[in-house]
Parts: structure tokens; C-alpha cells; sequence
């Protein structure tokens, strides 16, 4: 059982200082660019960490909460892993404050409210303002509640003391992520470009955010796992998250065409334009083809032999295509937010980008190791 305080960061002052430093570089960096007439590069870059890295702070008690409530026993072990993810959200919240106090900088139609006439009732700012903080509060405080209970808990039997209390925080924890992260995409995203519209946007965005989550929950075991004479999981176990890992990829892509077929089949202007910009245009089409070929073509071609043979003992392979899976939803967030934010530059990424990027990561990490023991969500997490 983990002792509350700070722990795991008190025993390791090397790796807190650098990624201290790292946080502190990052922040620097977006001050600086934010104040030196680079001010869209660094919100779009903002913009753009601050959903993928929350987006995995929520899909993981997310994940947990769908093992919950379809009582899958053999994923005990994977539940309390997945759950230490809420690491993240108190500093999450305070950034999407950030975000939320600085809307004019980032979107177009705060400044020029005639852009979003006829959708005024739901695109103005108090509104907005408003729908996204309750939803981020509520999903917050549950997910994280839902973790603790988790992680109280004994071992997994359905009769289990706290089996009732987490089943209901599991039904409130999945509607509401549902429903913000789906305002995510249509609220932070979408209205960048308030011309355009999709009416399956918000699922999309849901589903890669889950997609990324599932990818993530094997990172999280290969990292436990390392430097193990055995892994923390049996292969059969693993066999069975790297399947969950595959039907995701299957589902994202879907409903990319879901969109996309819709959109081309249609050839309304207002709906392809945006189509084009990102799919048929460099330097956008470049990295939206990176995104198809590493997040899908890669991991499905990868998985789908390997779920067809006798699971391996060793899965460095598997947490590889995970990681690229991870690449591929962050790339794919860069494609939907940067065209619309900077038009058609060149390859975007820059020295700005980069350290902004690396500040969110080591603040992610860094969260990680200052709030799981704090809340004692280590205990008998690997049991």
C-alpha cells in the first residue's frame, strides 16, 4: 500500500528536476512565442497537447469503467493501471483555464461574433465557457473518485465489497465522456473553422481518444513491466488488450470514412474545402497520410498477424506499435487544428513546437509521479 505524499518523486530528485526544467523550458517557450508575433503557432500547439494529453487522462478511467461494467475479471490487473491516468487532470483543468481565458487569441469568431450568426445560441462564449468547465468538472472529480475506488477495492470477485458504488460511478464517469470529449471536438476543434460542420465529429473525436487510451494502457504495461525477468501480465492477458488495441483501430478508421464518404459523395463546397486542405494539399496531405499509415496500416497489419498465431512471451513489439498508434492520434490532432489555425505553411513543426510539446509531456509524467501515490493509487495496482 502507498503511503499519501510524494513519494516516487521524492525518490527519484534526478528525473523530477529534468522534467521540472522540461515543464519550465516548455512554458517559457510558449510565453515567448505567444508574445513575439508567433502567437498562433503556440496556441495551436497548445491547443493541440492540451487535448491529446488530456484526452488520455480521460480514456484511461474510461477504460477502466468499460471493464467494469462488462465485468471482465481478467482485466483487474489492467483496470487499476488504467485508472492511474487521472494523474493528469489537475493540471489539465487548470490549462483548459488557460485556453478557456485566452479564446480570442485562438478562435476567430470570438472577436467577430457576425462569423457565427446563425449559430450564436450554441457558439458564444459564456456558453461555452460554462458547458465546458461543468462537463470538465464533473468528468474530473468522477473519474478521479472512480480511480480511488478502484484502487480500494479487493481483489476482483463480482460479490466484492465497493462493487456497487464503483458500477454507478462507472455509468455517471462514461456518459459524461462521452459527452465532453465529444464537446471537445466540437467546441475547441470544430469551431475553429466555424464555416464547416460534421454531425459525426464528436464520435470520431470520442473514438480516437479511446484508440489512443487503449494504446496508451499497453504502454503502461510494458513500462511496468521493464526491466522484469517476467512480464506483470500474463501473455494471455496481453494477447487480449493487444485485440481491444486492433477492433479500436478498426472503429477509428471507420468512422473516418464514416465522415469522409459522406463528405465526398456529397460535394457540397463548405463541407469538402476542409476535406481538401487537409487530404489533398502539402504539407497537410503529407502528415495526414503519416497519420493513416502509422495509426492504422501499421498496427492493423502488425496485430492482425499476431492475433492469429499463439500469443508471444515478450511484447516489445506490441508496446512499439503502440507507440506509434500514440504518434498517429497526436498527428492527427495536428492536422485537424494547425490548417485552419495557420493556414498553408510550411511543414509545421518547429524548435517552438517541439519544446511546447516536450513542457506538456514532462508535465504529464511529472503528474504522474507527484499524484499517484498521493492518492495511493498504487496499491495493489499490479495485484
Amino acid at each position: 500500500m502507498a503511503t499519501p505524499g510524494l513519494s516516487s518523486a521524492e525518490t527519484l530528485p534526478g528525473p523530477v528536476r529534468l522534467l521540472t526544467a522540461l515543464v519550465l523550458l516548455g512554458a517559457l517557450a510558449f510565453v515567448a512565442a505567444a508574445f513575439t508575433g508567433a502567437a498562433s503557432r503556440a496556441w495551436a500547439t497548445y491547443l493541440v497537447n492540451l487535448l491529446f494529453w488530456s484526452g488520455l487522462a480521460a480514456a484511461g478511467p474510461a477504460i477502466a469503467g468499460i471493464f467494469e461494467l462488462t465485468e471482465a475479471r481478467w482485466a483487474v490487473r489492467l483496470r487499476r493501471i488504467a485508472t492511474t491516468t487521472v494523474a493528469f487532470m489537475p493540471a489539465s483543468f487548470v490549462l483548459f483555464l488557460v485556453l478557456l481565458g485566452a479564446m480570442e487569441a485562438v478562435y476567430p469568431w470570438v472577436a467577430k461574433p457576425d462569423l457565427v450568426a446563425k449559430k450564436a445560441v450554441w457558439l458564444n462564449v459564456p456558453f461555452l465557457v460554462a458547458r465546458l468547465l461543468v462537463g470538465l468538472t464533473a468528468l474530473y472529480w468522477v473519474s478521479i473518485r472512480f480511480a480511488r475506488v478502484v484502487h480500494a477495492s479487493a481483489a476482483g470477485a463480482a460479490q466484492e465489497p465497493g462493487r456497487a458504488e464503483r458500477t454507478r460511478l462507472a455509468v455517471v464517469m462514461l456518459f459524461l465522456f462521452v459527452i465532453v470529449v465529444s464537446l471537445f471536438g466540437f467546441d475547441l476543434v470544430m469551431s475553429l473553422d466555424p464555416q464547416w460542420f460534421s454531425g459525426l465529429f464528436g464520435g470520431y473525436f470520442v473514438v480516437g481518444t479511446l484508440y489512443s487510451g487503449f494504446a496508451f494502457l499497453v504502454v503502461l504495461v510494458g513500462v511496468r513491466s521493464f526491466g522484469r525477468a517476467a512480464w506483470i501480465m500474463p501473455p494471455t492477458e496481453v494477447q487480449d488488450l493487444a485485440k481491444l488495441v486492433f477492433a479500436l483501430s478498426i472503429v477509428w478508421m471507420y468512422f473516418f470514412w464514416s465522415q469522409y464518404i459522406v463528405i465526398w459523395y456529397g460535394n457540397v463546397p463548405v463541407e469538402t474545402r476542409y476535406v481538401w486542405e487537409r487530404f489533398f494539399q502539402d504539407p497537410w496531405r503529407r502528415l495526414a497520410v503519416g497519420a493513416l499509415v502509422v495509426g492504422w496500416l501499421i498496427p492493423f497489419g502488425y496485430l492482425l498477424a499476431r492475433l492469429t498465431g499463439r500469443p508471444p512471451e515478450s511484447h516489445r513489439v506490441l508496446v512499439g506499435i503502440a507507440c506509434l498508434s500514440l504518434v498517429a492520434i497526436f498527428m492527427e490532432r495536428t492536422v485537424l487544428v494547425y490548417p485552419t489555425v495557420l493556414g498553408a505553411v510550411a511543414f509545421p513543426y518547429g524548435l517552438v513546437d517541439v519544446l511546447v510539446t516536450a513542457g506538456f509531456a514532462a508535465l504529464f509524467i511529472l503528474s504522474y509521479l507527484v499524484f499517484v501515490p498521493y492518492w495511493g493509487l498504487t496499491s495493489r495496482a499490479e495485484g
